[in-house]
């Protein structure tokens, strides 16, 4: 912050507000009851070392047919993009560990003084000017967030699909789809109010 009396009718005020931080972090489940104990959505999943340790099961979502090859693919694909992922191949996820990337965000404030005396006391009035998300206001791909895709990346078929196991006994999946397409980044962008800036206008009476 900077203040200086530029002008003899009142004080003149700057300030900056900068912060770095994460939105959160989360834990890649599976979808589903992988290891049949009645509960759902809890379960880590093992992140393979290479495709010869995936077993995707074919199905069919939004008129469009997904091959155990295809996922295959896909899944590697993502594995790579993904910073958490591609680090800890070959073992499970542990909870709580992925942390979603920084957002960086300033605020910049305004503020000018007018002065007078009323009597033999001082007065002020104070204008004021906040620009929120300031980064935004000068690049509109500054300031924004991300947040996640899926933290479930693998769908567990249930008994009426064929279980969570095929007739061999072998675990079994499906990589994760969002209509006729399979999922392939990590994050996507935020879309809140703290995402776009926005400009306030204050005026306050300071009684001495």
């Amino acid at each position: 912050s900077y203040s200086k009396d530029f002008f003899k009718f009142g004080n003149t005020s700057f300030s900056i507000f900068w912060e770095a931080r994460t939105i959160g972090n989360g834990s890649y489940v599976f979808g589903g009851d992988f290891n049949n104990d009645g509960g759902t959505s809890n379960d880590l999943i093992y992140i393979p070392a290479t495709k010869a340790e995936m077993n995707f099961q074919q199905y069919t979502a939004s008129g469009r047919t997904f091959t155990a090859a295809e996922q295959a693919d896909a899944w590697e694909a993502y594995i790579l993009q993904d910073k958490y992922l591609s680090a800890n191949r070959g073992g499970y996820a542990e909870r709580g560990a992925v942390i979603m990337p920084m957002v960086y965000r300033a605020d910049f404030s305004f503020a000018q003084q007018l002065f007078t005396n009323i009597g033999s006391k001082k007065n002020t009035l104070e204008f004021r000017m906040d620009i929120l998300n300031l980064g935004n206001f000068l690049n509109s791909d500054w300031g924004i967030g991300q947040t996640f895709n899926t933290t479930q990346p693998l769908v567990v078929p249930s008994a009426a699909q064929g279980g969570p196991a095929n007739a061999s006994g072998a675990p079994q999946y499906r990589l994760r789809n969002f209509g006729t397409n399979l999922i392939t980044e990590t994050y996507r962008p935020t879309a809140g109010v703290a995402d776009v800036w926005r400009m306030q206008f204050g005026l306050r009476y300071i009684f001495n």
